[in-house]
């Protein structure tokens, strides 16, 4: 994906940990359908793109049977609107990269948790390291 306007300026490293963001957090356009078709009545396919709002609405009144109706309606249009989340997706990555926006803090380091307890750190910028981890979550170094 040499052409990818979201990655254009980024080193390979951030490039990696764009991809790498992108694929942990994209939505699938076949799961949207399949939660809007079975589970739409109770606004599953509004949860599934983080629209809660719509999706709490959805659930209260799930008991009339049209948010079942529209939900299949829906159907036709989460497609589109799981394209334009990626796409929302993928720019705030690349802007939390480009722009050195902190990454979300990972929880607190503790022996309860197997992915942390490894003491590993960047020796780039310090930030705590996944076990078996090949890139910073912080600044996209390669640490294998």
């Amino acid at each position: 994906m040499t052409g990818d306007p979201y990655t254009a300026g980024m080193t390979d490293a951030q490039r990696a940990y764009f991809y790498s963001e992108y694929q942990n957090q994209r939505k699938d356009e076949v799961a949207g359908i399949l939660f809007a078709f079975f589970l739409g009545s109770f606004g599953a396919h509004h949860f599934y793109l983080k629209r809660n709002g719509m999706g709490i609405l959805y659930a209260c009144f799930f008991w009339s049977g049209i948010p079942g109706l529209i939900a299949l309606v829906e159907c036709f249009f989460m497609p589109g609107r799981v394209r334009e989340y990626n796409a929302l997706l993928a720019l705030q990555i690349q802007q939390m990269i480009l722009n050195g926006t902190p990454a979300p803090a990972p929880p607190p380091a503790n022996n309860h948790n197997p992915y942390l307890a490894n003491g590993r750190v960047c020796s780039q910028c310090g930030a705590q390291l996944e076990q078996g981890a090949q890139f910073c979550p912080k600044c996209g170094t390669r640490v294998a």
